[in-house]
């Protein structure tokens, strides 16, 4: 699966993963703020990158890991609304 890496700006991403976190952290019990301190950890490492070929290896390394994220979801999701073989 191609994905259009133009409608990925650094600011969406940023928000995107914001959000995954604040999700993870309400679905799992776990604790939203540190996912999001981890996330926020990570964009500021990386702040004064201005080589555009490593901008982009981050980009496409965030973005596979949002993809990733919501394929065991998917994955998840369509496991548990498959009908049980009767016993």
């Amino acid at each position: 699966m191609q994905v259009d890496k133009s409608a990925f700006t650094v600011v969406k991403l940023y928000r995107d993963c914001l959000k995954l976190a604040d999700y993870i952290g309400a679905k799992e019990g776990t604790n939203s703020k540190q996912l999001r301190s981890h996330v926020r950890q990570q964009f500021k490492r990386n702040l004064s990158e201005t080589d555009p070929k490593k901008i982009e290896e981050q980009k496409d390394a965030a973005i596979r890991g949002l993809s990733n994220y919501m394929f065991h979801e998917a994955s998840r999701m369509a496991k548990e609304q498959q009908p049980k073989a009767p016993q």
